[in-house]
């Protein structure tokens, strides 16, 4: 058969075992795509000829990872060892979160039109994971160093290969800290996708999000802890005209019953529930 036919009956196969999407794709066909095309060896950002004719040694390794998905339920940037942010590929490892974060479309924007991308010198990527926020940001404002936040030695040893990958290990500086704990620099963007999921949901995921690492949902009882604290430890690691920019998902809601006084701007993203917003210095001291 073609590769057309090949991704349309691995599409159908995907769809009748009822695995769930979330990790770099939200349909059947662009996940069997990507699966196909990394066993056939095709990187996934050049064009392949759908008409290909698929021989029988190819077939073999596509069933193996189909099967593989399938079966084992884990995501597929695992299973391929690669994911997609902000149209850059990054390096991914079982025990740290697959990126993913409504944080790249800011950075494909380059932060407009909310901040002046000429004026970023420093930005602090708080809960960096795999790194693809820093690397991201290191890309987006071409001036500008970065410094990058975890406790996780599994997800600093990745961001490291993943910094590595890009050549921008002389500007971006990886740092053991939890939250701030361990930083003392004044940042002109300070950027965090933390964990903000209540804790009672986690049991609830589906088996594709449950082979993550829960402590990269697991923000309290109500979602909230961490980002409480970098609220509220913030304001002093802002320069004067900085601002901070968090996602919070579907805790959304959850945040501005916590703080009824504050008035946070939310980023429109195209995807509802996103929970992107942005403050300034000068609106996170108001608030």
């Amino acid at each position: 058969m073609n590769l057309s036919t090949c991704i349309e009956n691995a599409a159908t196969r995907l769809e009748t075992a009822e695995v769930f999407f979330g990790h770099g794709t939200d349909n059947a066909w662009d996940e069997a795509a990507w699966l196909i095309l990394h066993a056939l060896g095709i990187p996934i950002n050049e064009d392949a000829d759908l008409n290909m004719l698929i021989n029988s040694t190819q077939q073999t390794a596509i069933n193996t990872l189909l099967q593989q998905r399938i079966e084992s339920r884990k995501p597929v940037a695992y299973l391929t060892g690669t994911a997609w942010f902000a149209g850059l590929p990054f390096h991914t490892a079982e025990g740290v979160i697959v990126p993913r974060s409504h944080i790249g479309g800011f950075l494909l924007e380059r932060g407009r039109p909310w901040i002046s991308p000429q004026k970023v010198k420093h930005v602090l990527d708080l809960c960096t994971g795999s790194g693809c926020i820093a690397v991201a940001a290191a890309v987006a404002f071409s001036e500008a160093s970065i410094d990058a936040t975890d406790i996780d030695p599994l997800a600093l040893a990745l961001a490291e290969k993943n910094i590595n990958e890009y050549k921008m290990e002389s500007r971006i500086q990886l740092i053991e800290s939890d939250i701030f704990q361990n930083l003392s620099a004044v940042y002109d963007l300070i950027l965090s996708n933390p964990p903000y999921v209540p804790a009672g949901e986690i049991s609830h995921f589906p088996p594709e999000y449950q082979h993550e690492p829960a402590a990269a949902f697991d923000g309290g009882e109500d979602g909230l802890n961490l980002v409480r604290k970098i609220l509220a430890d913030a304001a002093p690691f802002l320069a004067p005209e900085g601002h901070i920019v968090i996602e919070v998902g579907e805790s959304w809601t959850t945040l501005e019953r916590a703080y009824p006084r504050a008035v946070f701007n939310w980023i429109e993203t195209g995807v509802e529930d996103s929970g992107l917003f942005i403050l300034s210095r000068e609106e996170l001291e108001e608030f």
